[in-house]
């Protein structure tokens, strides 16, 4: 995939998946986040009639077109709430710089991945069109679909990141292969509505001593060259996790048999989990066995 083309007419943010952090970083929290190589991409052209078009595109599927009047009021679509927010968004951009070019154009977004997975369809939207209008991605996501940033910062990296609300993108880094080499992600196959379990962690109780373990947690696994020491971050974070949240832990709800490490990733529920193995083949095994069949190794979301 091309980062650069021709005229600045296309542009690509990349997907994310959040190892570290998840909930917690809404409180202040550290996360820690790493691009795939897989998001979405945005091509600008003019459109004949003069009207406004918006496309959206997952492989050759056009899942959301919408026509827009010369005054970005909605003309057709088959998506009116998703459109709501598309307008809301041109509006926005308009607003900010009457200089930019927005009528008369067709805005056509292609997803090169299953936006099933929560790989960030919303994040890669924001950095895209960020891009494109030059104007700032955090204030285009407060805008509109909220949330810590974190995804919007890992869309336009190509490296591992630890990520704040207060200083956004603290540090860029390469996860070690003596981790990663052990590193299975399954999608459960439910995902989970991330705004909605936002707005119910709200009424969760954090302590001071969460945030400050949490963030040790992540200075750890920044460093971290051992898998062992690594699955041991990853179930003090699910338990501290899952206490907080008060459900019980994936693996002792769905995966209770299996030898290794498990943890929730993303909107707690049905999104994906990392699952550390000592064999990847034994690993997939034991997972399909289970009835899940979409799983990827470090080195397929990521080269």
């Amino acid at each position: 995939m091309d980062l650069s083309s021709s005229m600045n007419s296309r542009f690509s943010a990349w997907g994310k998946l959040m190892l570290f952090g998840e909930y917690l970083v809404l409180r202040g929290a550290k996360s820690m986040a790493f691009p795939l190589n897989v998001g979405q991409h945005l091509e600008v052209i003019p459109h004949a009639d003069g009207e406004t078009l918006w496309q959206s595109f997952e492989g050759d599927t056009c899942w959301l077109e919408i026509r827009f009047s010369k005054e970005l009021e909605i003309i057709s679509t088959n998506d009116e709430k998703k459109a709501n927010v598309i307008q809301e968004l041109l509006k926005l951009i308009q607003s900010n710089n009457p200089a930019v070019e927005i009528i008369g154009k067709n805005f056509k977004v292609t997803t090169d991945f299953n936006r099933a997975y929560g790989f960030g369809t919303s994040s890669t939207l924001i950095a895209l069109l960020s891009q494109w209008s030059g104007q700032d991605s955090y204030d285009l996501l407060a805008h509109s679909f909220g949330g810590s940033g974190y995804d919007v910062a890992t869309a336009l990296s190509r490296q591992a990141i630890v990520y704040t609300v207060e200083n956004r993108m603290e540090k860029q880094f390469d996860l070690s292969a003596k981790v990663t080499d052990h590193l299975l992600f399954v999608y459960l196959g439910q995902k989970q509505d991330s705004a909605k379990e936002v707005a119910s962690f709200k009424n969760k109780e954090v302590s001071p001593e969460d945030l400050v373990r949490i963030n040790e947690i992540i200075d750890a696994a920044v460093s971290c060259s051992a898998i062992e020491e690594w699955e041991d971050l990853m179930n003090e974070s699910e338990v501290m996790l899952a206490n907080i949240l008060e459900v019980s832990t994936v693996q002792n709800r769905l995966f209770s048999d299996y030898p290794y490490a498990v943890k929730s990733l993303g909107a707690w529920g049905g999104d994906f989990v990392m699952a550390s193995y000592r064999n990847e083949a034994e690993a997939r095994k034991y997972f399909q066995e289970k009835g899940l069949t979409d799983m990827f190794n470090y080195q397929e979301l990521t080269q």
